[in-house]
């Protein structure tokens, strides 16, 4: 065989072999890409069944006779904290958050134990009205944590619990709590102990305080947006309605975002300018 007859099938051999090659890479592509898309199918699908247990999970009816904490107004689900220590002329600071909110959590843990302070002084009358517009669709973790809230409050550990909550809040927003958490463990670590624990797991897994909170977030929703529509330019940049947000006896109070080392002090002084 001649040398070009030899030259021309290896030429031949490499080709079939390149295309042999490139046939089953092709092939392999094929069936990755398949598997993303089943991956992908499977996760949109995962995501949606879970988000339809979580819309059913929250409206599901309630099995039990509903209840409005001690510590709330039914009419607004607005808490007073220290409804009897707070002195008769003290300013009242209500506090607008969601617990699932980062920035709320970030402001509770800076500004929470000076405000806790001057409640138990009675320098001013500190109030509480939860929202549960961050569940949007991801998950029911603010309406369920705000239940469990309303819940310990029946049993006399809202402040307590509202700690635990914070505490624990996920590095990640929108990851939630679960249910043995706001059940068992931030009940316990909030002291709840004794009949009190059984008491408060059956407002809780019974839903007694749901309708309190439903109303309490809704009420609480449309108050912050008459107060971003009256003060836009207390809402930058954009000038809607969001958490955390300060009022002083029902007016928005921004002065707490100037002071970076709060005390007692400058923070009483702070709220009684705004009042």
């Amino acid at each position: 065989m001649s040398e070009s007859k030899r030259s021309r099938r290896a030429a031949l051999r490499a080709q079939q072999e390149a295309a042999e090659r490139a046939a089953k890479r092709k092939k392999v592509i094929g069936v990755i890409a398949g598997v993303v898309a089943i991956a992908v199918i499977v996760v949109i699908a995962t995501v949606t069944i879970n988000n339809h247990k979580r819309s059913e999970a929250a409206n599901a009816p309630v099995t039990s006779a509903q209840v409005t904490p001690p510590s709330a107004d039914a009419a607004t689900g607005t808490y007073t904290v220290n409804p009897k220590t707070a002195k008769q002329d003290a300013p009242t600071l209500t506090l607008y958050e969601d617990y699932q909110c980062p920035n709320c959590k970030e402001t509770e843990d800076i500004y929470g134990p000076v405000l806790k302070q001057l409640a138990a002084s009675g320098d001013i009358k500190l109030q509480y009205r939860t929202l549960t517009f961050l569940d949007n669709g991801r998950n029911d973790s603010s309406y369920r944590a705000a239940m469990a809230a309303a819940s310990a409050d029946m049993v006399g550990k809202l402040e307590a619990y509202h700690n635990m909550i914070y505490k624990n809040q996920p590095a990640r927003e929108g990851d939630g709590y679960t249910d043995d958490q706001l059940r068992n463990v931030f009940a316990k670590d909030a002291g709840i102990t004794g009949s009190d624990l059984t008491n408060f797991q059956k407002y809780y897994d019974t839903k007694a305080t749901s309708a309190f909170v439903k109303n309490a977030a809704a009420k609480g929703l449309t108050a912050g947006a008459k107060l971003a529509a009256d003060d836009p330019s207390a809402f930058p940049p954009s000038g809607y309605f969001g958490t955390p947000t300060f009022t002083v006896n029902g007016k928005v109070y921004t002065g707490w975002q100037s002071i970076n080392d709060p005390t007692a002090a400058n923070m009483l002084a702070s709220i009684k300018a705004a009042a």
